[in-house]
């Protein structure tokens, strides 16, 4: 048991350490798009995979709501559903900024635009 223990920690090393090396890792310029236009495609795709994502979330919370007792049912889904609601905005007030904002030397990202 005290073995098991000790590699478990092994994964969650191997991450923070690949973290820490991200943190001093330049920019890379293969990542960048050469063509800074809007591709239909992707955005056709963006918008399929986030309602594919919708569509799971009731699934889920029926998956939830039949492992637990009849009486709690209802909470254990109204969970799920909130989460998803949770996560949408935490997605407009930090991730908007992190995924479309500009970087500083390539570690720290910032959205600089109002939203009025």
């Amino acid at each position: 048991m005290h073995m098991t223990k000790k590699l478990a920690i092994v994964p969650f090393l191997l991450l923070v350490l690949i973290t820490i090396l991200s943190l001093f890792m330049g920019h890379n310029p293969v990542a960048s798009p050469t063509d800074p236009n809007v591709d239909t495609g992707d955005t056709a795709w963006m918008l399929t995979s986030a309602a594919l994502v919708l569509i799971m979330t009731p699934g889920l919370a029926f998956f939830y709501g039949g492992m637990v007792k009849k009486k709690n049912v209802i909470s254990t889904m109204l969970q799920s559903f909130i989460c998803m609601a949770i996560v949408s905005i935490i997605w407009v007030v930090f991730g908007f900024g992190l995924a479309f904002g500009d970087d500083i030397g390539g570690l720290l990202v910032i959205h600089q635009h109002s939203y009025s």
